[in-house]
């Protein structure tokens, strides 16, 4: 065999190899395993919707609170008036915001909600997912849910 003809088969072979491990690594529909949470969360723009199970209202004309963690567990987002930025630690259903931080401008009427969400994000511990609905946790205690945008 000649030079060509050994790297097409290793090449070949590569590709063999690493397309069965995804495909027994991948779960059923439904499943709850959570390296498919881990994977349907990361790379997802997170809108708030509750905080403490109370829906948040927000005035006219501002934009909804949200959260997106990137592939390198960067977290940028939203608050209601600042930009949020920091880290993510993600280790199974366990999910921390070690650093979040947020620009610092004081909007009157949203103030709260967004100290509200900033609160629960450095309390949170865990985090469920559940088709399009991401809430995060302190152990069992609800902090907040946000859903996924379209």
């Amino acid at each position: 065999m000649n030079r060509t003809s050994h790297i097409l088969l290793a090449s070949a072979l590569f590709l063999m190899l690493t397309s069965e491990k995804c495909d027994k690594d991948a779960a059923p529909a439904g499943s709850t395993d959570s390296s498919i949470t881990t994977a349907s969360m990361v790379g997802t723009r997170w809108n708030l919707t509750t905080i403490a199970g109370e829906a948040i209202r927000l005035p006219e004309g501002v934009e909804t609170p949200y959260l997106s963690v990137a592939e390198d567990m960067r977290l940028s987002g939203f608050g209601g008036c600042n930009r949020l930025m920091g880290t993510v630690k993600l280790e199974g259903s366990a999910l921390s915001f070690p650093g979040v931080g947020s620009t610092k401008m004081f909007c009157k009427d949203i103030q709260p909600t967004e100290t509200a969400f900033l609160s629960a994000m450095r309390a949170t511990n865990s985090y469920r997912v559940d088709g399009n609905k991401l809430t995060l946790l302190d152990k069992e205690t609800e902090l907040a849910t946000l859903v996924k945008a379209d």
